[in-house]
C-alpha cells in the first residue's frame, strides 16, 4: 500500500507541473526528483514501470503543447514592451469601403494615371450627384473625400475623384506632376521636363471624365475641378481655354507667374465669351496670406518673385467683372496660412462654394 500510495504521489506531482509549462527535460540525477522517486524510477520492478513511465509521457506532451502555445504570445509581448499590454498585429493599408481605386493608361499620352474614387456614404437609386475632380490626387483626395463623400448642413454630398499617380514615391509624384500641371516648357527650373498641360486636360476631357461617368450616377450639370499650386495652374488653363468642361473651377494658390504668365494668354477669348452671356459658372481663387510679402520693406519687396496674392487677387478681380449674373467669382484670402498649410482650407471653402447645400423645407 506504501509503495501504491508513493506511485501516486509521483504522478501527481509531475502531472501538475506538466500543466503549469514548468516541466523540462530532466535526468533520473535530476535535483527535481526526490530520493524516493529516483529509486522508484531505477526500479527493475515492471509493474512499477507499466504504471509511471506512460504517465511520464503524458506529463512530458502536455508540458511540450502548453509550451508552443505560450511562447508565441510572450514573444508578441515582448514586442510592445509591456506584458500588460494589448497584442498588436499589423492588418494591412487602410481601406475604406465606399472608396474604389483604377488605374488608367491613355491613349492620348501614353501615361499612367491612378483614379481614387469615393461615392457618397448614402446614395439613392436613380439619383445623381455631383462630381469634384481633385488634381493632385496623391495629396488631396483623401481630405477632401472624408469631407465631401458626408456632405453637412452647408454643403451638399458628393462624388469625389482623385487624379494622381500609381506611385507611392512622392518624389515621382512631383516630377509627373510639373509635367502635366505647367503650361510653357521651363527647361531651366524643370530639365526633367515640363509644360505638357494641355494633353494632360485632354486625358481628363476625353478619357477620365467619360470614365467615370460610365461607373458612377454623374450629375453632368454640376461638374467641378479643384487644384493648388501647379494644380491651381492647371484649372485656370481649363477655364480660359475650355470653360465648359466643368461647371465650377477652384484655383487654389495657382502657379500664375510660371512661364512668365503664359496662362493668361488665353483670358481676352474667355472675357469675350463671358461678356457676350454664352457662359454659366462659378470660380474660386484662393491665396493665403503669407505666400507673398505684401509690406513697405524695399529690400524685400524687390526679392518677392511669385506674386502669388497680387496674381491671384488681380485676375479674381477682372473676371468678377465680366458678367456677374452668369460668371460668378469669389476670392477669398485665408490669413495666418502659408502654401502648405492651407490645403485643407481651401478644400472645405471650396465644397460650401461648389455646391452649397439646398435650403431647407420650413
Amino acid at each position: 500500500m506504501k509503495q501504491q500510495n508513493h506511485h501516486r504521489a509521483f504522478i501527481r506531482r509531475w502531472s501538475g507541473k506538466a500543466r503549469h509549462g514548468r516541466l523540462r527535460f530532466f535526468s533520473v540525477q535530476s535535483s527535481r526528483l526526490t530520493q524516493a522517486d529516483r529509486a522508484l524510477w531505477r526500479s527493475p520492478n515492471p509493474a512499477h514501470m507499466s504504471l509511471i513511465r506512460p504517465h511520464f509521457l503524458i506529463c512530458f506532451s502536455l508540458a511540450y503543447a502548453c509550451t508552443r502555445l505560450a511562447v508565441p504570445a510572450l514573444h508578441a509581448q515582448a514586442h510592445k514592451g509591456s506584458v500588460s499590454g494589448p497584442i498588436v498585429r499589423e492588418s494591412g493599408a487602410v481601406a475604406v469601403l465606399r472608396e474604389k481605386q483604377f488605374d488608367l493608361t491613355s491613349r492620348i499620352n501614353g501615361q499612367d494615371y491612378r483614379l481614387m474614387i469615393s461615392a457618397p456614404v448614402k446614395t439613392e437609386p436613380g439619383r445623381v450627384y455631383p462630381v469634384l475632380f481633385v488634381l493632385d490626387g496623391n495629396w488631396y483626395f483623401r481630405a477632401a473625400s472624408d469631407t465631401a463623400t458626408w456632405g453637412s448642413g452647408r454643403f451638399a454630398p458628393a462624388i469625389v475623384v482623385g487624379v494622381g499617380y500609381p506611385t507611392d514615391d512622392n518624389d515621382e509624384v512631383r516630377r509627373r506632376r510639373t509635367i502635366d500641371m505647367t503650361v510653357k516648357t521651363d527647361p531651366k527650373m524643370w530639365p526633367k521636363g515640363s509644360g505638357q498641360c494641355d494633353e494632360f486636360l485632354r486625358v481628363m476631357e476625353e478619357e477620365i471624365k467619360p470614365f467615370v461617368a460610365s461607373r458612377y450616377p454623374v450629375d453632368p450639370a454640376r461638374q467641378m475641378v479643384y487644384g493648388k499650386s501647379l494644380g491651381g495652374l492647371a484649372v485656370l488653363r481649363a477655364l480660359l481655354r475650355n470653360p465648359t468642361s466643368y461647371t465650377t473651377y477652384i484655383a487654389a494658390s495657382p502657379s500664375i507667374w510660371q512661364g512668365d504668365k503664359a496662362v493668361l494668354a488665353d483670358e481676352p477669348a474667355f472675357s469675350g465669351r463671358a461678356r457676350g452671356g454664352e457662359l454659366n459658372l462659378k470660380i474660386l481663387i484662393t491665396s493665403a496670406s503669407e505666400e507673398e510679402y505684401l509690406g513697405s520693406d524695399p529690400v524685400k519687396l524687390a526679392a518677392e518673385q511669385g506674386h502669388m496674392i497680387t496674381n491671384a487677387r488681380a485676375l479674381a478681380d477682372r473676371l468678377g467683372k465680366l458678367n456677374p449674373e452668369k460668371v460668378v467669382v469669389r476670392y477669398a484670402l485665408f490669413q495666418d496660412e502659408n502654401h502648405n498649410n492651407v490645403s485643407l482650407a481651401t478644400i472645405a471653402r471650396a465644397l460650401t462654394f461648389a455646391i452649397p447645400a439646398p435650403p431647407t423645407k420650413k
